[in-house]
């Protein structure tokens, strides 16, 4: 065997040992701090701060259901510890750079549109001309800036209460999303959601916003953001037709956590329906928002699809018949809550559904790992077939 075979072998079995170590501490961790999430990002010559042509694997564990994703990231890019939370950027060979906040995967650039996409172009499909929209939480930009690939957007606001940090992070390793805060449409502020809406009903901002993107990390983990109380101000600020959309859980894992949300969020709106969408990197690869409105149904009113289509905006995910499925819930799932859409449902559009051809479609640039020992013909093979299309 060669010694740079036998050196990588070597390398190689002392980074799987180092997981396994990890995975030994899962349930010390879990056990003695009651913690949701637990990654380990190991490999041999991490721990001297190089990397090299050798596999490290990230474990992202999920404690509530025992289990635990795996990805073989090439390098972690940075990490920052900020007053509120661990922010880290990985590399990987597949998804491009990737986003983890306090051991979460947040996004990665090749399925980030899934749920940006659907966070923005669901509401905005039923308020075609909506001159103002917010979101708390968010700091990547991703939501930010699928709201204002909609040019009647006038006003954009963003509230994170680490905003700066991830704004840094993010002209750094996500120059793609970067491009939302420097929309001259954009306001972004570093502050703490609650008090930021508390401080705009104050200045008699009330009925201001036709579009809320609530983006938070984990459902629950920013606990001021998910309080009646919370809830019925922030309403305050909305427009009297108007929509919110906030990210909840994996309805497929985490079904109890969704079901609550839509009882919460009955209480201070008349329609409350949940959306899902296939988000690949997330655990369980299921994800839901919750859709609110006192005057928006996501069935019963019509959208006016002639008006999206004008609007000439390049989607990966995003589609009319995306739109309508997202919230056809499996069973299982339905059965469980209190309002759930039917296909039956749809109001009858007058315009007719628009049609969209594959280069309509927007294709993330994304941050490729090539190794440099292995594949380096094939990936540029690869990147010059999707420049070709």
């Amino acid at each position: 065997m060669p010694p740079a075979a036998k050196m990588y072998g070597f390398v190689s079995g002392l980074s799987a040992m180092l997981a396994l170590s990890c995975a030994l501490a899962y349930t010390v961790v879990h056990q003695a701090m009651g913690m949701q999430h637990m990654t380990c990002f190991g490999g041999v010559f991490g721990l001297f701060g190089h990397w090299t042509v050798a596999t490290k694997p990230f474990i992202e564990y999920q404690f509530q259901r025992d289990v635990a994703y795996v990805f073989g990231m090439d390098a972690r890019l940075t990490e920052r510890e900020t007053a509120y939370q661990n922010i880290e950027v990985y590399a990987h060979r597949y998804f491009g750079h990737v986003l983890v906040i306090d051991g979460s995967l947040q996004i990665s650039e090749r399925d980030e549109a899934n749920y940006h996409e659907m966070s923005a172009h669901v509401p905005l499909a039923y308020i075609p001309e909506a001159k103002k929209v917010l979101v708390i939480g968010g700091g990547d930009g991703g939501a930010l800036l699928r709201l204002l690939e909609h040019k009647n957007v006038e006003q954009a606001h963003l509230v994170d209460i680490d905003m700066y940090a991830m704004r840094d992070v993010v002209s750094d390793y996500f120059p793609y999303l970067y491009q939302a805060y420097t929309d001259p449409r954009t306001k972004a502020f570093a502050y703490d959601g609650r008090l930021w809406v508390d401080e705009q009903l104050e200045a008699g901002q009330a009925g201001t916003y036709e579009v809320v993107v609530l983006d938070s990390t984990d459902y629950g983990a920013a606990e001021s953001l998910f309080t009646d109380e919370f809830y019925t101000r922030l309403k305050k600020l909305m427009a009297p037709k108007s929509i919110l959309v906030a990210n909840v859980d994996s309805p497929s894992w985490n079904l109890e956590t969704v079901v609550a949300v839509q009882n919460q969020m009955t209480r201070q709106f008349k329609n409350v329906h949940i959306l899902q969408s296939h988000q690949p990197t997330f655990l369980s690869g299921h994800y839901s928002y919750v859709f609110c409105s006192d005057e928006v149904h996501p069935m019963n009113t019509p959208i006016d699809w002639d008006a999206w289509k004008a609007k000439n905006i390049s989607t990966f995910y995003y589609n009319p018949d995306i739109h309508y499925a997202s919230f056809i819930l499996p069973e299982s799932v339905r059965g469980s809550l209190t309002q759930g859409a039917r296909l039956r449902d749809i109001a009858k559009d007058t315009s007719g559904e628009p049609t969209f051809s594959k280069a309509d479609f927007y294709q993330s640039p994304i941050h490729f790992v090539v190794n440099p020992d292995e594949g380096d013909d094939e990936d540029e093979d690869e990147s010059q077939a999707r420049d070709d299309d």
